[in-house]
């Protein structure tokens, strides 16, 4: 019942079309004394035909990225490569966009993504400007710049209250946002949202991160049997289900494999088993963790905004109470 969805793409707002299912390095270790762990991974995963990668400045790993790549010998045309503008490099955009480029070894990059919508000063202290609004006009300023360089923005971790205050400036609209997606925090109402700007949501942590209940839950691991599967690729599955591409990261080839040879399509009742996972008792919440390495709360500050600030939805893990912001 599954069948390979390496080459399903997602057509962007820029009339760019993205594998649905990329290859994530967050996370990844970069390669120091010798080691080429992560180029290896990556390497793997190209031949297992990931054609979208997906890193960050701020990961420390583009010229692992660069390096793999060249190893592969994958054709630049047939990669989709997305990268990051890290929260204290708000105030000069152009510079880190083309160290990124630098970087990363190549004549252009497909995705640049604000990766946070706040900018930080020394100490990760947060700065009221440049606001992300002006980030984001300075943000085009570069693709204006570079046309040949860099061929879409886009945006991470963004709220409706943080998209809305950008659109009120913004002359080109972001092409993605990338946000937590998951059967315990699938945030339906986003992704609705977002969906009705047209701009497409790309999930992070599509199967939580280590200890996942969702990788040992009994009712789960049931469904991915009943389609031969397993739990890894029935839940990244669900997401292509409901139109998320997915960025997971794994360093085995077997599971690299299963990561991207997902179900076509999933029965009714599945489907609506995960959509609603997160009314389940103690499983709303999310599950990338807090900046400190902790489980969230709801409480913490993420790179020194609150999460009204944010506009993101919280919750309190005593109580699993429901604040939607």
């Amino acid at each position: 019942m599954s069948t390979k969805l390496c080459q399903q793409k997602i057509k962007l707002n820029t009339g760019q079309l993205m594998p649905a299912v990329g290859y994530g390095t967050w996370q990844g270790k970069p390669d120091v004394n010798g080691s080429t762990e992560l180029q290896d991974a990556i390497v793997v995963a190209l031949e297992e035909g990931y054609r979208h990668i997906d890193t960050a400045a701020a990961y420390g790993v583009e010229p692992d990225v660069a390096a793999a790549i060249k190893k592969s010998g994958v054709p630049r045309e047939e990669l989709f490569i997305v990268t990051k503008l890290w929260n204290t490099d708000h105030d000069d955009v152009e510079a880190a966009f083309l160290k990124s480029l630098e970087k990363l070894d190549t004549e252009y990059i497909d995705l640049y993504l604000m990766h946070f919508p706040q900018a930080n000063g020394a100490g990760g202290v947060a700065l009221e400007h440049p606001t992300p609004a002006e980030t984001w006009l300075n943000m085009e300023a570069v693709i204006k710049k570079y046309p040949t360089k860099l061929r879409a923005i886009g945006v991470s971790n963004f709220s409706k209250k943080t998209i809305d205050q950008l659109l009120e400036v913004a002359t080109i609209k972001p092409a993605v946002n990338q946000v937590e997606v998951n059967p315990m925090w699938p945030q339906p109402e986003l992704r609705a949202y977002f969906e009705g700007l047209g701009i497409h949501i790309t999930a992070y942590s599509p199967l939580g991160q280590w200890d996942s209940p969702l990788l040992t839950d009994p009712e789960i691991a049931a469904i991915a049997a009943k389609y031969n599967v397993g739990v890894g690729t029935l839940l990244l599955s669900w997401c292509l289900a409901n139109g998320v591409s997915v960025i997971p990261k794994s360093a085995r080839r077997e599971r690299m494999h299963a990561n991207i040879n997902l179900l076509k399509n999933l029965e009714p009742e599945d489907k609506k088993f995960l959509d609603e996972f997160h009314f389940k008792e103690g499983m709303h919440r999310r599950l990338c963790l807090a900046g400190d390495g902790t489980r969230p709360t709801g409480k913490e500050l993420i790179f020194g905004w609150t999460y009204e600030q944010m506009g993101w939805e919280t919750f309190f893990v005593d109580t699993d109470e429901r604040r939607p912001m």
